[in-house]
């Protein structure tokens, strides 16, 4: 009996599905990895910071997080005084936090320098802005 595809759906039956679902798992994959990155993130400020853990502010909702520290939680960046995450936290993400926690030492300390103080933010849609970033704050 002929399909009335012709022979390339005879060739490779669901290679089309296939490709669609790896390019959905990926997506899933990404977004999941930004979202549990940002949750240790903002938990390993917010719940680990002894003294200035009202300071931070994260902000949360629609596949985005932006996590503002105070002047004072940047200039202690710049310093590296860097709060451990929550034990609970993967090794993997462990590794992830502190890495971008020290990575950007040089520049908490350039929007330290300046008064500013800086924040982080994630998002799950590539075309968003993303990343640390300084602004002009008026709080401690």
């Amino acid at each position: 009996m002929e399909s009335h595809l012709g022979s390339a759906a005879r060739q490779h039956p669901g290679k089309a599905t296939r490709d669609r679902g790896k390019g959905r798992k990926r997506a899933v994959r990404g977004a999941a990895a930004a979202l549990a990155l940002t949750a240790a993130i903002s938990g390993g400020v917010a719940v680990a910071t002894p003294a200035a853990a009202d300071a931070s502010v994260a902000s949360c909702g629609s596949g985005r997080c932006t996590l503002y520290l105070s002047k004072s939680e940047t200039r202690a960046l710049a310093q590296a005084n860097v709060p451990a995450p929550p034990a609970a936290v993967p090794w993997q993400l462990r590794t992830a936090y502190y890495a971008l926690a020290y990575g950007h030492r040089w520049f908490a300390q350039q929007y330290a320098d300046r008064g500013w103080c800086s924040g982080f933010r994630l998002s799950i849609y590539p075309w968003e802005s993303q990343g640390y970033f300084g602004y002009a704050c008026n709080w401690n």
